[in-house]
């Protein structure tokens, strides 16, 4: 007979008898590899005289050299031999955790086949570590694509937007925040502008890293060049970059240099920022007290007030008030209830990535928010593992990164500081390094618009025929359908839709539009339809008025049998003419 010291090997003895027991072995068994012996008690009780057949069944042992546990503590120290540390070091110094953990063991123990019936639904037929090879691999790319469109149309505008002769120019930024923060300017808005290139090179090296982490190359060092890059253009950007999406994107970035590095760590990262997007844009809604949100009718305005509509926002308004009041509810459960299923099973947390991204694809069809939608549907896929993409790589070696790691550890408690920052009060962390834009607010249409007043820009050579100037997206003409933008953001349209919800006053860069209309600048107009040619006119004024669908029943036809998606009314002056000023000779040159 075998005396009871423990093999050199840690050994794991199970009763073999037990469905869960086997169903929670093979999940251990995947995790240590040959590192730890699983061996059922039936086979090997003979051997551990000080123990019993009724201690084997009662629960798990492992043993190592010199060393006997049970339980919990048994379960913990088996992972560790693979690689899992944390639920042991949470055992041995977390105060509460290992009493807990133990309560918890013996209920299950005592509830082996109940469990084994929830389980099996939840987390599958056979238990499996999750891997996230092939997860990581598909989001990493999803977020360098999303990197690629946004700064891509970025570009493509940049000359009219923060260009020398553009709405908001850069340089003029630039030197206004050096005077006013001297040397803290640097980290006030941190961007490689302040080194004097052209902001079109920091555009071309962004563009080359997103390419680069398309092609799933140089990981993180492609992710950091990007986040770098959109850092800096959204740094300098006023304005025209202040949306949450760019703060997203951002964001995303740096996630993504974690999950180059440690593809567990860097969807963990992602999870969590997932979480905190869609819980505090929901928690926003009910923090606002908006009576819309609240009466469970702001659907009934969305669809037509949102800034840059598509072609089936006109049908999504018209739908029935009661399918309008389901699909508000819809938008609580999806925003305030399933981001919970993201720290749940599985199954339960694949369940609820497919709603979020249903629900992202009904934002998208019938609203233009540029690459967002498409950006949160990447960080939504996050949530699920390789099973779910039937394709599961060779286990490679496990690594250990330090430094991702601890990055990630710092990232995920700054961004759980922030989420509670929308609740309570208190110091914040996060705000020590809010110019770096690596954990952000988010909250989106906290209080719903009830009615769109649109901007229409006129233009005029003596004062008395105006004409209009169009936007290529936001509604003007009435006759002209909702148009499709996505991915590309024009960023003029988009800040008329703001500027429309104020006054002049509080939207200034209004007067730098209208000097550079009155100026005819080249680089504005050709992001604006000119009625004048290209000739420069005398006024320019601003007019307001409300907007709302015609009564559209089909694609393609209207009910007032009109052919137009628009009207409007309450015509309201916005901006009083602002005049272009003509030198003029009042005398000959003075001796």
């Amino acid at each position: 007979m075998l005396p009871s010291t423990p093999p050199m090997t840690p050994r794991l003895v199970y009763d073999g008898d037990c469905g869960f027991c086997r169903y929670t072995v093979d999940y251990a068994r995947a995790v240590t590899g040959d590192a730890v012996e699983y061996v059922p008690y039936q086979t090997v009780a003979n051997q551990y005289h000080d123990r019993s057949e009724a201690d084997f069944a009662a629960s798990i042992w492992y043993f190592a050299s010199g060393t006997t546990a049970n339980g919990a503590d048994a379960a913990f120290r088996t992972l560790a031999v693979g690689g899992r540390g944390g639920w042991l070091w949470a055992y041995r110094l977390v105060p509460g955790f290992a009493w807990l953990s133990e309560q918890l063991y013996a209920w299950v123990s005592h509830h082996r086949e109940l469990c084994l019936q929830i389980a099996r639904p939840l987390f599958g037929r056979e238990l499996r570590p999750a891997r996230f090879d092939v997860t990581a691999d598909v989001v990493y790319r999803g977020i360098a694509a999303a990197a690629l469109m946004a700064l891509g149309s970025l570009w493509l505008q940049a000359e009219a937007l923060i260009g020398d002769n553009g709405v908001l120019p850069a340089s003029e930024f630039l030197e206004a925040v050096h005077v006013t923060f001297e040397s803290g300017s640097y980290w006030t808005v941190p961007t490689v502008l302040w080194f004097g290139m052209s902001f079109h090179w920091v555009f071309a090296f962004g563009a080359l890293c997103a390419l680069v982490g398309l092609a799933g190359k140089l990981r993180t060092g492609a992710a950091l060049g990007a986040y770098v890059c959109y850092l800096s253009i959204v740094g300098v950007g006023q304005t025209f970059t202040a949306y949450q999406w760019d703060m997203f994107l951002v964001e995303c970035l740096f996630a993504a240099a974690i999950l180059g590095r440690s593809p567990a760590v860097g969807v963990w990262v992602l999870r969590l920022l997932a979480f905190r997007f869609l819980f505090l844009s929901g928690a926003v809604k009910l923090l606002s007290g908006d009576p819309v949100w609240g009466d469970f009718t702001a659907l009934e305005y969305h669809f037509e007030t949102q800034p840059l509509p598509t072609l089936l926002a006109p049908f999504a308004h018209h739908l029935p008030s009661s399918a309008l009041t389901f699909a508000v509810a819809a938008t609580f459960a999806i925003e305030l209830v399933l981001p919970f299923l993201i720290f749940g099973p599985r199954k339960l947390r694949a369940a609820a990535a497919w709603a979020f991204i249903a629900f992202e694809v009904l934002i998208l069809v019938t609203g233009n928010y540029n690459f967002f939608n498409l950006l949160t549907i990447v960080v939504c896929l996050s949530l699920l593992d390789d099973r779910f993409f039937r394709v599961e790589r060779a286990p490679k070696p496990r690594v250990r990164r330090i430094g991702a790691q601890s990055l990630a550890a710092v990232v995920i408690m700054l961004g759980l500081c922030q989420t509670a920052a929308a609740f309570v009060r208190f110091p914040n962390p996060a705000e020590l390094v809010q110019p770096l834009r690596i954990v952000n607010r988010y909250g989106l249409f906290a209080v719903m618009t009830t009615e769109r007043r649109e901007l229409v820009i006129e233009g005029s050579m003596d004062g008395d025929d105006w004409l209009e100037y169009e936007f290529p997206f936001k509604p003007g003409d009435l006759d002209r359908a909702p148009g499709w933008a996505t991915p590309h953001q024009p960023r003029l349209d988009w800040q008329m839709w703001f500027a429309a919800l104020t006054r002049p006053e509080y939207a200034p860069w209004i007067y730098n539009l209208v000097f550079r209309l009155l100026d005819a600048e080249p680089a504005v107009l050709d992001w604006i339809d000119d009625p004048f040619n290209g000739k420069r006119p005398r006024f320019v004024r601003i007019l307001s008025y409300r907007y709302e669908f015609t009564g559209t029943t089909a694609v393609g036809a209207n009910s007032d049998d009109s052919g137009r998606w628009w009207t409007r009314s309450d015509r309201q002056l916005w901006l009083p003419q602002m005049v272009r000023r003509v030198p003029r000779v009042t005398h000959e040159p003075l001796e």
